[in-house]
């Protein structure tokens, strides 16, 4: 049996991206909805700026819209209509930078912040600056629409810090020119080349020594402050909160106390309740959230009922699970079961 990559299936990437997507869709004029059936989270669960999603269900996300939105440069429309703000608290850290040059390289410090799937680097040359885009896992799937929103977004980003003068030197990817390439010309307005050892977004280093107009030492510094903190907080939550979704996973169709999972933790209930409470979380939306998740996969399979999905993920009485998973989505498992057929081709 193939071993999955903890990384790819653990949900710690920031959801701005699929927001993006949504957007994107939604200017369309398509139903965006139908990126998030089955996958284990919901359209409400994007509108919380504290969502994660793993690689996993970002890359099902970027394919339905890819196939929704079949013909169209979806990678580069989505990256430029996003802002610099459009990641969040990182953002507003480049905005207060004192220049262009320190914006940049704490973008790239926070990167895993900003909800990319792809790993940036920098260096200067002397052809100028290179930012450089590669993949975070092999997937050749989805690997020129993130190059191409990452990219895209780049120009969002420096038109944020510098105004709409920005423009990059060059721009190289390293895959062939696709069926869109002259959309490229009008996102970049500067050379693109195709076929090259690497993704690179090339820019005069001039732009590096820049002064932003929007720096603000006391809010930069306020900002990176709590970022610093949110970040340790995360890491700590993250360990406890992986740890009783680990032995909850194990056990999902049976009977699962606080006691127990303590018990296997080898801490007291006392002891896990509390830490569950410093992390923001509480045992039982732990649970509801497993189960939840689990639910909406097991639905898009037409093959299991609704009493055994309810039994799988631990309910003796599906009048319970109906009414729970209701309190959960706001729809009962029939009727999103339904949405299946029309909101997400077969």
């Amino acid at each position: 049996m193939k071993t999955v990559d903890a990384r790819y299936v653990t949900a710690n990437i920031p959801a701005f991206l699929i927001r993006s997507l949504v957007a994107t869709l939604s200017d369309f004029g398509l139903n965006a909805s139908r990126l998030t059936v089955g996958l284990g989270i919901t359209m409400e669960d994007l509108a919380d700026p504290a969502c994660r999603v793993s690689f996993r269900q970002g890359r099902e996300a970027i394919l339905r819209a890819m196939k929704m939105t079949k013909g169209k440069a979806l990678g580069l429309e989505t990256g430029i209509r996003e802002k610099i703000t459009s990641v969040g608290l990182v953002g507003h850290a480049m905005l207060t930078a004192s220049t262009v040059g320190d914006a940049v390289k704490l973008g790239l410090d926070l990167q895993k912040d900003t909800g990319s799937m792809l790993e940036f680097d920098a260096r200067v040359s002397p052809e100028g600056v290179v930012v450089t885009a590669a993949s975070r896992f092999h997937d050749p799937d989805i690997y020129v629409f993130l190059v191409e929103e990452a990219f895209a977004s780049f120009m969002g980003i420096a038109t944020g810090l510098v105004g709409a003068e920005f423009k990059p030197s060059r721009v190289d990817l390293a895959y062939p020119a696709p069926a869109h390439a002259e959309v490229y010309q009008r996102v970049f307005g500067c050379a693109v080349r195709f076929g090259q050892m690497e993704n690179a977004f090339v820019y005069d280093p001039a732009w590096y020594k820049r002064p932003l107009v929007t720096a603000d030492p006391f809010s930069h510094r306020q900002i990176l402050e709590f970022l610093a903190y949110n970040r340790a907080r995360t890491r700590e939550a993250a360990e406890i909160i992986a740890s009783v979704e680990r032995v909850l996973r194990q056990k999902l169709h049976g009977r699962n106390h606080i006691s127990q999972v303590a018990r296997a933790l080898g801490m007291s209930e006392r002891t896990l309740r509390r830490r569950l409470a410093e992390s923001g979380v509480s045992f039982q939306s732990l649970l509801d959230g497993l189960r939840k998740n689990r639910a909406l996969e097991l639905l898009a399979n037409q093959n299991m009922s609704v009493e055994q999905i309810a039994f799988a993920v631990g309910f003796s009485d599906p009048h319970n699970f109906r009414r729970a998973f209701r309190r959960w989505t706001g729809a009962t498992p029939g009727a999103l079961r339904a949405d299946l057929s029309t909101v997400w081709p077969k």
